[in-house]
């Protein structure tokens, strides 16, 4: 699948973009972080689909494995993706 790139909007000056929504940045829309995708994409499973195994670090530092350690109690993920400001 190929995943098109919101790519509008205009250089205002070195290191100054607006992008299609007024948004304005030190990077061009559809480079970097600023690559937002148009029409549909994969976004994930769907809600109630089991997840894959997933083994990761708490905000302190411990392992977490999803699915063992919340001894099948339901459980909510939340995945946060970084923001040129």
């Amino acid at each position: 699948m190929q995943i098109q790139r919101d790519t509008r909007g205009a250089e205002l000056g070195p290191n100054q973009y607006e992008d299609a929504e007024g948004y304005l940045a030190p990077l061009a829309a559809g480079s970097g972080p600023r690559s937002n995708p148009l029409g549909e994409f994969p976004t994930g499973p769907a809600i109630g689909e089991r997840l894959p195994d997933v083994v990761t670090s708490d905000s302190d530092g411990r392992i977490v494995d999803l699915h063992h350690d919340r001894e099948s109690q339901p459980v909510v993920l939340i995945f946060t993706r970084s923001v040129v400001w």
